[in-house]
């Protein structure tokens, strides 16, 4: 205490700048106990860390769309995905005309092509199909008769009938090379519950032990479509 006492005696003794110096570094020292004393009065109130647990939903698989051809949560066949319950309802509950504009069901007892008359990459599997004499173990449903393909030079057309369908594939069959009666062509016509949900061309549906499968678009492969269609 004496020489803190003898401290301030020196600072009086010094004058008015060390008595400034002195009471400026008190209240720095009373700033920083204030403050030191709310922390610890602070770290005692809110007490030591706690644990937060974080609950992550879980993830659930989306249900097949009801307009979707597949159903993609049942078992695979040769690699492809098993048709949809809705799928084959449209399919197999939407008559179709013949070739002389008859309506018919769609025959259950063979694959199905669903081919559009324009669609070139249906031109590369028909002639396919037909180099290896498979062509007749299919049933094929002509969709989007209205299309065209630009690109190929092939306009879009208007499509009410049969015949008109009919001529379609015959036109762009022969703009293709392939020489094949049309006769045996089966037509969604436009607007019709299968034309609209077959999007994709060619679309097949292939039956197995009892369930149909889905193949979309073009499969070169001589080897899969012999043992797919039992050839």
């Amino acid at each position: 205490m004496k020489p803190f006492v003898l401290c301030l005696i020196q600072m009086k003794n010094n004058g008015g700048d060390e008595t400034m110096r002195f009471r400026q570094s008190v209240s720095f020292l009373l700033v920083g106990v204030f403050g030191l004393a709310i922390g610890l009065n602070i770290g005692l109130f809110i007490g030591p860390p706690r644990q937060v647990t974080v609950q992550i939903p879980t993830t659930k698989a989306a249900p097949t769309p009801q307009n979707s051809m597949v159903d993609v949560s049942a078992p695979m066949w040769e690699g492809l995905q098993q048709a949809s319950a809705s799928f084959l309802q449209t399919v197999f509950h939407t008559p179709v005309l013949n070739a002389q504009g008859t309506s018919v069901p769609v025959p259950t007892d063979k694959p199905i092509l669903f081919s559009a008359p324009f669609c070139p990459y249906c031109a590369e599997i028909e002639h396919l199909f037909i180099a290896h004499n498979m062509l007749s173990r299919l049933t094929m449903i002509g969709v989007a008769l209205n299309g065209g393909e630009p690109s190929e030079g092939i306009p879009a057309r208007t499509v009410t009938n049969a015949a008109q369908a009919q001529e379609a594939f015959k036109l762009d069959w022969a703009h293709y090379g392939i020489h094949y009666p049309t006769s045996g062509i089966l037509y969604a016509m436009p607007g019709t519950p299968i034309d609209q949900a077959v999007q994709s061309y060619p679309t097949f549906l292939i039956p197995h032990d009892g369930k149909w499968y889905v193949e979309v678009g073009y499969n070169p492969s001589v080897t899969f479509w012999k043992a797919v269609l039992g050839a």
